[in-house]
C-alpha cells in the first residue's frame, strides 16, 4: 500500500484527527506522555505507516510487540541490517521507539523450558540494544498447583537477578510486566526486592485487580520505586474503570511521582484503517480529559 492509499484508507476518521489540537500538538519532552504498543490494534502497520499516523493522533511512542510475525517486520530473526534500518528509521522520525514487547516467563517447573526462555530473553536484549530499544517487556507469569508459591517467585526472581545485569551492560531495561498469577503488584515488589538490580523495572498493566487487597494506591506504592519508562493502557472509556477513576488514580500517581515516560495504549484490533483511526482518536479523547482531571 502507498503512502496515499494507506492515508486515504483512514477517510473521515483520519480527516477529523488532522483537523483536531491533538494532532498538531508537539510532542512532550518529558512527564507522562501518551503512544501506542503494536499487540492488537497496531498489528497491521509497518514502520513506515506507525512513523506516518501516531502523530497525528498526538502519539509519539511506540512498542512493537515481536514474535507475533506482524507488519512491522521486526522479529529476532531480523539480520543486522534489517535491525540497524528500522533503528534509523525511528531515529529520524518524530515516534520513539520506546520498547519491545515479547511472551518470555520464567515461571515453568520444566528446567529445559525455562533455560530457553532464559537463553531467548537474553537474545531479545541484544535485539533490542540493535534497535535502539530502551526495554524489553517479559512476564513472570503464574503459580503452579504442584508447586509452592514461594518457591515460583524465587525462580523467578534467580532467573530475573541473572538477566538484569545483562540488561544494564546493554542500556535496556529488563520491564516485568503485571500479568499472570504471579503478576500482583505485591508480587513484583517482592521480586524487585529480591533482585535488587536497578536493570529490573516494573511495567504497570492497568489492571482492574490492582485495586484488590489494599487498594489501587497502596499496590502502586509497592512498585513506585522499581517503574519501567512504559505503563500499559487498556480501553480508557471501560465503565468500571471510569466508575473507580482508575485511570485518574494511577495516572495523578505517575505525576506525584515525577514519571517520566509513555503509557501505551493496548486495544483491541478493527477491521479496517478508518476503524482504527477512529477508535484511536475516541481513546486520545478519554485520555486528554483524564490527563486535564489530575
Amino acid at each position: 500500500m502507498t503512502r496515499r492509499e494507506f492515508l486515504k484508507s483512514g477517510g473521515a476518521a483520519l480527516a477529523a484527527a488532522l483537523a483536531a489540537p491533538a494532532a498538531r500538538a508537539r510532542e512532550a519532552k518529558n512527564g507522562v506522555r501518551l503512544g501506542l504498543t503494536t499487540y492488537q490494534i497496531g498489528s497491521k502497520w509497518t514502520v513506515p505507516e506507525l512513523i506516518e499516523v501516531l502523530p497525528r493522533f498526538g502519539l509519539f511512542g511506540v512498542e512493537i510487540r515481536t514474535d507475533m510475525k506482524y507488519a512491522h517486520g521486526l522479529e529476532l530473526a531480523s539480520v543486522k541490517a534489517a535491525r540497524a534500518e528500522a533503528a534509523k528509521r525511528f531515529a529520524d522520525s518524530p515516534v520513539k521507539l520506546v520498547g519491545v514487547a515479547c511472551g518470555e516467563r520464567y515461571d515453568s517447573p520444566d528446567a529445559a523450558k525455562l533455560a530457553r526462555a532464559v537463553e531467548r530473553t537474553r537474545e531479545l536484549l541484544q535485539f533490542c540494544a540493535d534497535l535502539g530499544a530502551p526495554g524489553l517487556r517479559v512476564f513472570p507469569n503464574d503459580f503452579h498447583k504442584e508447586v509452592p508459591q514461594e518457591k515460583t517467585l524465587e525462580q523467578i526472581a534467580a532467573s530475573l537477578k541473572h538477566l538484569a545485569p545483562i540488561a544494564a551492560s546493554l542500556g535496556v531495561e529488563l520491564r516485568l510486566e503485571a500479568h499472570g498469577s504471579a503478576g500482583l503488584l505485591p508480587h513484583l515488589a517482592t521480586l524487585c526486592k529480591a533482585v535488587d538490580h536497578p536493570g529490573l523495572r516494573v511495567i504497570l498493566n492497568s489492571d482492574f485487580r490492582d485495586t484488590q487487597g489494599e487498594g489501587l494506591a497502596a499496590n502502586l506504592e509497592k512498585v513506585g520505586p522499581y517503574l519501567a519508562g512504559t505503563v500499559h493502557l487498556h480501553d480508557l472509556t471501560a465503565k468500571n474503570y471510569t466508575e473507580a477513576k482508575f485511570y485518574e488514580t494511577q495516572c495523578a500517581f505517575l505525576k506525584r511521582i515525577g514519571w517520566n515516560g509513555f503509557c501505551l495504549l493496548e486495544i483491541g484490533d478493527k477491521p479496517d484503517n478508518e476503524a482504527r483511526f477512529k477508535e484511536i482518536a475516541r481513546q486520545k479523547q478519554r485520555w486528554d480529559e483524564i490527563a486535564a482531571a489530575v
